[in-house]
């Protein structure tokens, strides 16, 4: 029929599911599942880091539809936690603190799942997600490879100053000790400190990126290959801090990726 096209046929592999769970201090937090829907076979894991804070930059329907599902259908478990403080969860969000803890917890959903490979393990984070990234790369060494995409890298050198208030708000000890509190959670003070150093970093970033600056994921590669961690990088010309624009293009070079790393 003229003038019809159908659109997003991916659904038809994949299963999306609603998380709940209590986390490690019996604090119910919300997050999703996303499985191939064959499951005569096991697939590897990639944990989905979210970005933003509180409410903003929950993992939307949306999202799932014209980002993650897209991933899962090539044959990958996609699951991620909204973490504390977002809408439907209990307690209150924070950077670099309890809300890492809600993430590591999400191994033991993993290790339950019959179709997960439990071997390959990798994660993802967007923005904030990437604190969330290093972070939990100092707790477990499960993690194989790790992607971050427009991450930043040292809190203290951001431009935007209404982050500042952000900070403030979510990072304990921020007000007491603002410098201690940003080098405490800052993901390029971290990588001295990951668990497993054979892991394969990806660092995606968009070169009109005007929220966080492409030079933060410059300066985390360059740490990388300074302490010897294997790293990569791609730069979309003219990506803004979302990638919407170019989502499909980001999925083909995440899961390029992920085949030949993890």
């Amino acid at each position: 029929m003229n003038g019809r096209k159908e659109k997003f046929t991916h659904l038809n592999d994949v299963t999306v599911y609603d998380l709940e769970y209590h986390s490690f201090d019996d604090t119910f937090v919300k997050g999703f599942l996303i499985t191939p829907k064959d499951n005569s076979k096991k697939y590897p894991v990639l944990i989905f880091n979210r970005g933003g804070n509180g409410h903003y930059g929950m993992v939307t329907e949306p999202y799932i539809v014209r980002f993650l599902s897209k991933i899962a259908a090539q044959g990958y478990i996609v699951i991620g936690s909204q973490l504390r403080g977002s809408e439907g969860s209990e307690g209150e969000d924070e950077w670099g603190g309890k809300d890492i803890d809600d993430v590591l917890f999400l191994f033991k959903i993993i290790d339950e799942l019959k179709i997960a490979d439990t071997s390959r393990i990798a994660q993802m984070g967007w923005s904030r997600g990437g604190v969330t990234n290093f972070h939990l790369l100092k707790k477990t060494n499960r993690i194989k490879a790790a992607i971050n995409i427009a991450g930043p890298a040292d809190l203290l050198s951001t431009h935007r100053k209404e982050m500042f208030k952000v900070y403030q708000h979510r990072i304990k000890g921020y007000a007491k000790d603002s410098i201690a509190a940003s080098h405490r959670v800052s993901p390029i003070y971290q990588l001295d400190s990951i668990k497993n150093k054979k892991v394969s970093l990806l660092f995606l970033h968009g070169d009109k990126d005007t929220s966080v600056h492409i030079k933060n994921s410059e300066l985390l590669k360059a740490k990388a290959k300074q302490i010897g961690i294997q790293s990569d990088m791609i730069t979309y010309k003219g990506g803004d801090h979302g990638l919407m624009s170019q989502i499909d293009i980001v999925v083909d070079d995440v899961i390029g990726w992920l085949k030949r790393v993890l």
